[in-house]
Order: C-alpha cells, then sequence, then structure tokens
C-alpha cells in the first residue's frame, strides 16, 4: 500500500496496513455514543481531532 500518510499504521517499517480505517470507525462509535449521552461538546472536541 506504500508509506503511510495518517501516521496510525502498526506496521514495522511504517507503510499503511489500513490501520486508519479502524481508528476512524472507532471515533466515530465514540462521537454517536457522546452524542446519545448529552455529551455534545465532548463529540466536537473529538470531531476536530
Amino acid at each position: 500500500m506504500g508509506a503511510c500518510q495518517c501516521g496510525y499504521t502498526t506496521d514495522p517499517e511504517k507503510n499503511c496496513n489500513g490501520t486508519h480505517n479502524v481508528v476512524k470507525a472507532v471515533k466515530a462509535d465514540m462521537i454517536a455514543k457522546l452524542e446519545a449521552s448529552g455529551h455534545a461538546e465532548a463529540a466536537e472536541i473529538l470531531k476536530a481531532k
């Protein structure tokens, strides 16, 4: 896949291995749970990162 540009790779040689897709999915889940529990401000902070 080539050199990782996002910095989330777990590959020892720093090649892209799709880890950014996992990070994106976990972040989206966390944001949804924060918004659902009334923590919109925290969700906005997470969205900005």
